[in-house]
């Protein structure tokens, strides 16, 4: 058994917990937490995973998993021998999926599409060529009666200027007011959502969301630590994993989501934040690194 092995292990059995424990805390498999204080860290799935399961533990056994790094830093390989891709690559394969398909389906279609194009364009061209004709037949009635407008508009002005600066004034009150209605409804329209704390037992806590008029954003940002963390939306689970220093998680929820449950493997590292709103930890949960939280949606 390895000394950093050691020293782990001691840590967890003085906070009395079992392996079981640290698995179900830190969502890191038993088996790796085994070949950590083993000294087995080839079991592990690689450089980078060795030194952020190794960090991870000694923070929830207590530790300073940074410190504990550089202590050892001639044991525990270097954070850049094997670099994070999976995520990376698994997303460039759906992506490239994705567009794959889109590309067959715009292929398979295009002789129907370039047809639809072709009949639209005659039916336009028919329709303008008949409205400009119609506009050419009409067209010294419309000046003629246009004409005789301008002069009794005219004759008016002379006759009564009061009467028509009265109308004007009135025009521009009636105009300023339905300007300011619709300042009010368009306000009104794009109300901010609302956030608030309904319950928590340190571990569990549970806020309500309401006024989502539209799609927002909800982030997980690791700060000053690394964090294992997944997102559900209506129980479904749409995004997992660890998070390191500046990285994210992101997914958009909306009004037609009634839900949203996140895990938190390490809280004084994660920042979580709807919108642009900063999401604050329920008082009651101060010092408890592990955080189980939902947000219940309310349109």
């Amino acid at each position: 058994m390895s000394e950093v092995g050691e020293k782990l292990k001691a840590a967890r059995i003085e906070k009395g917990y079992t392996l079981d424990d640290l698995q179900q805390i830190t969502k890191i498999q038993k088996r790796y937490l085994v070949a950590i204080e083993e000294g087995n860290l080839d079991v592990l799935p690689g450089n980078f995973y060795v030194r952020a399961f190794i960090k991870q533990y000694a923070d929830t056994v207590g530790l300073n998993g940074e410190n504990l790094l550089s202590e050892y830093t001639d044991y525990i390989p270097g954070p850049k021998d094997q670099p994070y891709t999976e995520k990376l690559t698994s997303t460039q394969t759906r992506s490239q999926s994705r567009g794959s398909s889109f590309g067959d389906s715009i292929k398979d279609n295009l002789p129907t599409i370039l047809v639809v194009f072709l009949v639209m364009t005659i039916v336009l061209a028919i329709y303008f060529a008949i409205r400009t004709n119609s506009d050419s037949e009409n067209s010294f009635f419309v000046e003629d009666e246009t004409t005789n407008i301008v002069v009794d508009t005219s004759e008016e002005n002379e006759e009564n200027p009061e009467e028509n600066n009265e109308e004007n004034s009135m025009q521009e009150d009636v105009d300023e007011t339905e300007t300011e209605k619709d300042k009010d409804s368009s306000e009104e329209e794009t109300e901010d959502p609302s956030l608030q704390l309904e319950s928590s037992n340190g571990s569990s806590t549970i806020y309500t969301l309401t006024s989502v008029n539209e799609d927002i954003s909800l982030s997980l940002t690791a700060e000053n630590g690394d964090s294992w963390v997944s997102i559900k939306v209506d129980g479904s689970e749409i995004e997992q994993g660890l998070i390191t220093d500046g990285q994210s998680l992101q997914t958009t929820i909306g009004s037609n989501n009634k839900s949203v449950n996140l895990v938190i493997g390490n809280a004084s590292a994660t920042v979580i934040t709807i919108g642009e709103q900063v999401v604050e930890y329920a008082p009651e949960a101060e010092g408890i690194v592990r955080q189980d939280i939902e947000f219940q949606i309310n349109p």
